[in-house]
């Protein structure tokens, strides 16, 4: 499946920019830091620096970084999406279709009823007042 990289204006990648900057000061330089007892690095400061200077003075020059870092994305975003989504089935889905096998439940009611003419469940009537409040 391929997604088209939006286009963004000036104003746009000036603002991913920032963003940017922000994410790698915060997340590098002070959370991870924090969180893993490790030294506090300079690199994301610079770094962020670089951005947020590079994103006020000439953020129209910012689209292959821009563009670039929207296919890394994608990308992960890609794989990252079928393996939660493989996890959530193997993980949830599977042991409970296993469990309701094992004490056989059906909510389906997928049962042959060959002394039945059809297979159609009455509804039951709701009473006036369930209607005012229904939830």
């Amino acid at each position: 499946m391929h997604h088209e990289i939006p286009q963004l204006d000036a104003r746009g990648l000036r603002g991913f920019a920032f963003k940017m900057a922000a994410v790698i000061a915060v997340l590098f330089g002070l959370i991870l830091p924090y969180l893993f007892d490790f030294a506090w690095p300079v690199w994301p400061w610079v770094l962020a620096a670089v951005l947020v200077l590079w994103g006020a003075v000439a953020p129209a020059t910012l689209g292959p970084l821009y563009r670039g870092w929207m296919r890394v994305g994608m990308a992960v975003g890609a794989i990252n999406s079928k393996i939660i989504l493989g996890l959530v089935f193997y993980v949830i889905i599977v042991p409970a279709g296993y469990i309701m096998r094992m004490v056989k439940k059906d909510p389906m009611a997928r049962t042959l009823r060959t002394d039945s003419s059809s297979y159609r469940v009455k509804s039951s009537t709701t009473l006036r007042d369930h209607l005012e409040k229904p939830y």
